[in-house]
C-alpha cells in the first residue's frame, strides 16, 4: 500500500466496514468547510444538518463506489455530494410548499461544478486546512505562531511584536520566516493526507495554490 493510500483511504475503508471511530474521524476532519459552504448559500439554519447528511451520503454504498483513489480528487467528490444535498434540500422544500411532489434519489453524482462554486468551495477548503495547520504550528512552535500571527494576520510591525514578545526585531523576522515555512509544509501535509497519489497531490497543490498564504515579506 502506498503512503498516499494509507491515510484517508484507510479511514474510508474502515468506515465502510462499519467502524464508527473511522467515521467520526472522517467527519471531524472535513466537516467545517462543508458547513461554511452551505452557510454561504443562505442555509445557515440547516447548515449543520445538511453537512451531516453530506457525510452520511458519502458513506452510503453508491457514493463510496466513487471514493476510489484512482478516480479523481477527493475534494471534488465532497463538493459534488454537498451540491447534491443542497439541491435535494431545496427541491424537498419546494415540494413541501407545493403540497407534495417527487424528490430525486442520489443516483449518479455529477462531479463537475460551476467554476464560481468550485472556487467558493476551494476557499473554504483552504481556510480549513489553514486553521488546522495553524493549530499544529501553535502546538509545535508557539513562538513562531505568535510572531506569524501578529505580523501576517494582525498587520502589526516587527518592532511591535519584538516589544511584546521581548525579542529583537531580527528574531521576530526569523520567527515569521520560519513560521511561514512551517505553515506551508503543514498545509502540504494536510493535502497529502487525502491525496490518492503523487500526481493527485501535485495537481491538488497547483489547484489550491492561489488560496495559500503568500510567503513574500
Amino acid at each position: 500500500m502506498s503512503a498516499f493510500q494509507s491515510t484517508l483511504w484507510t479511514v474510508i475503508r474502515g468506515a465502510r466496514e462499519g467502524d464508527d471511530s473511522h467515521f467520526s474521524t472522517f467527519v471531524d476532519r472535513y466537516r467545517p468547510p462543508v458547513v461554511r459552504f452551505i452557510t454561504r448559500k443562505g442555509l445557515r439554519s440547516v447548515a449543520e444538518d445538511l453537512a451531516q447528511e453530506v457525510f452520511v451520503r458519502i458513506f452510503t454504498q453508491e457514493v463510496l463506489a466513487k471514493a476510489d483513489p484512482s478516480r479523481g480528487r477527493f475534494r471534488s467528490l465532497v463538493l459534488a455530494v454537498t451540491r447534491h444535498v443542497i439541491g435535494h434540500h431545496l427541491e424537498r422544500e419546494g415540494a413541501q410548499k407545493r403540497g407534495g411532489g417527487k424528490v430525486g434519489s442520489l443516483g449518479e453524482i455529477d462531479v463537475a461544478a460551476p467554476p464560481q462554486e468550485e472556487d467558493e468551495f476551494d476557499r473554504e477548503w483552504v481556510s480549513h486546512l489553514l486553521q488546522v495547520a495553524l493549530a499544529r504550528l501553535a502546538r509545535e512552535h508557539s513562538h513562531y505562531h505568535e510572531a506569524l500571527g501578529g505580523v501576517l494576520f494582525e498587520g502589526r510591525s516587527y518592532a511591535e511584536m519584538a516589544t511584546e514578545l521581548e525579542r529583537t526585531e531580527n528574531q521576530i523576522r526569523n520567527h515569521v520566516h520560519r513560521g511561514r515555512t512551517k505553515l506551508v509544509q503543514y498545509l502540504r501535509d494536510e493535502i497529502r493526507e487525502y491525496a490518492a497519489s503523487e500526481e493527485d497531490y501535485q495537481e491538488e497543490l497547483q489547484s489550491l495554490a492561489r488560496h495559500f498564504p503568500s510567503r513574500s515579506e
